[in-house]
């Protein structure tokens, strides 16, 4: 799980009340960090911690003992001067007991020419920019081991946003919980390998918590979650999905939404769309019903022409899928309109569905909507930019599953998944599906397992880590350069 710096302030008050004190806590993180530093850099033995005034400074403190006390020789440098909570103060004064040498200031040289430096200069509460003197000695370190203390300074723990400087740790030892910022780019770049340690959080206090900390989406769990097949099961036990996707100049996002709605296990499925496009999924899946509709003079569908046809087809649908490949236009635009207002079962919107709204999110059905927006479609929505959407991801993603009430699936390097409520990150996936078609695979995937009855936020969580797991299958196979969106498709079978 993954929590905000707010809910890691409050574990750890409940901690305390629960008779683990703040000490003991800081003497827990001092000595995971002295030992995960020992294991992995066993032939080291100079080691350098830059400590801030708070109790991520007082880690350190602690963690300079432990590994004096195993042979090492540390040194400490507290720029910002000396600790200033009860607890760093008896670190600080145990490590200075120890003979540790502690230095104020030494902004142009390094004590002892150490081969790892600890930065323990700010925890999880940082927000802003680094002082330009905090950015030039984190600069002097260029060459060593770089280690962080729970969090790199420079790092926002809520929010995975970086400011200049930023210290670019190898290996970063965090404490209780892995971080929500630290799932999200930049910063997760900036952590390296993150190593969790135990300080002794009991469960219950996880527990008490008024919101849950995020979960870490793990293929287990979404393979549990499946539908089971009953031994007397028919095809309309499984649900019946219908598609409006595609158009003349984009047939492959109709084939492979298809394609993914099948993989899940969907009991039937129709495609409605422009006759090359159905044409084109009936000859790759002929699983596939087919309802061909009119389409303007560039192949993109229209309303008028369609409207009783798709009317009649919403009939007993238990899943309406709208958007992969539709195009925008003033047309496609009035369907889009007219399908979330005139279904009655869930609808996965993506893609030029979403496009096709501009910001006009009250079209969207409250209650029964999955949004699958890549940043610049959510930025679009919300009426930023995507930069905006990028420095804060799971923010974003709450903001809009709050405004719109629907289930927001946030795409990209650690998806996030939230109704506004509970919130999930996928870490599974790699960049190989970085490509047109991979979203259309999982909007497809989402739709049949709606289709099939499963609540939609769970329904968005197995189908976002499976998708991911696939794609992690097919770069082992057949690298992250080589693997298409189609590859997906049979992965699943392997990952499942």
């Amino acid at each position: 799980m993954f929590t905000t710096t707010e809910q890691m302030h409050l574990l750890e008050a409940l901690t305390d009340q629960g008779g683990v004190s703040y000490a003991e806590m800081m003497q827990r993180a001092g000595h995971a960090l002295a030992e995960t530093i020992a294991m992995r850099y066993p032939d080291k033995k100079i080691v350098l911690f830059l400590a801030g005034k708070g109790n991520n400074g007082g880690d350190c403190y602690a963690a300079a003992v432990f590994l004096k006390k195993a042979g090492w020789k540390p040194e400490i440098l507290a720029p910002n001067g000396n600790p200033g909570t009860p607890a760093a103060r008896a670190a600080y004064e145990q490590a200075k007991a120890e003979g540790i040498p502690i230095y104020g200031e030494a902004y142009d040289f390094l004590f002892g020419e150490p081969d790892i430096v600890v930065d323990g200069l700010f925890g999880t509460g940082f927000k802003g920019t680094l002082d330009e003197h905090l950015a030039a000695l984190l600069a002097k370190t260029q060459g060593k081991i770089h280690v962080a203390c729970d969090i790199p300074s420079g790092g926002n723990a809520d929010t995975g946003a970086v400011c200049p400087g930023t210290f670019p740790a190898e290996l970063t030892v965090t404490f209780g919980a892995v971080k929500l910022g630290m799932t999200q780019y930049p910063l997760l770049e900036y952590c390296g390998e993150i190593v969790k340690a135990d300080i002794g959080i009991p469960a219950s206090a996880f527990d008490s918590l008024e919101t849950a900390p995020a979960d870490d989406l793990k293929l287990a769990a979404a393979r549990a979650l499946l539908p089971v097949r009953r031994p007397d099961a028919h095809k309309h036990m499984n649900g019946h999905l219908l598609s409006v996707t595609g158009s003349v100049r984009m047939r492959g996002a109709a084939v492979l939404s298809a394609g993914g709605a099948m993989r899940m296990g969907v009991g039937l499925a129709t495609c409605a769309s422009a006759e090359p496009v159905v044409a084109a999924v009936c000859s790759r899946l002929p699983e596939v019903m087919c309802l061909p509709l009119a389409v303007d003079a560039q192949g993109f569908l229209q309303f008028e022409a369609n409207k009783a046809a798709l009317t009649e087809a919403l009939q007993g649908k238990q899943a309406l899928l709208l958007g992969c490949g539709l195009g925008v236009t003033e047309e496609t635009k009035q369907l889009t309109e007219f399908l979330l207002k005139e279904s009655t079962c869930p609808v996965i919107l993506d893609a030029d569905g979403l496009n096709g709204m501009g910001t006009c999110i009250e079209w969207i059905p409250e209650g029964r909507t999955v949004l699958t927006p890549h940043p610049a479609e959510a930025a679009r929505l919300l009426g930023i930019s995507t930069a905006e959407v990028q420095r804060d991801r799971p923010g974003t993603a709450k903001k809009l599953a709050a405004q719109t009430g629907a289930v927001v699936v946030l795409k990209g390097a650690g998806t996030v998944v939230t109704d506004g409520k509970r919130m999930a990150v996928c870490r599974l996936g790699n960049a190989g599906m970085a490509r047109a078609g991979s979203g259309d695979v999982l909007a497809g995937m989402l739709a049949a397992l709606a289709a099939q009855g499963m609540p939609l936020y769970e329904a968005a969580c197995t189908a976002v880590t499976l998708h991911a797991a696939a794609g992690d299958h097919c770069a082992k196979d057949l690298d992250e350069l080589y693997m298409l969106p189609q590859d997906l498709l049979a992965a699943l079978p392997e990952v499942l």
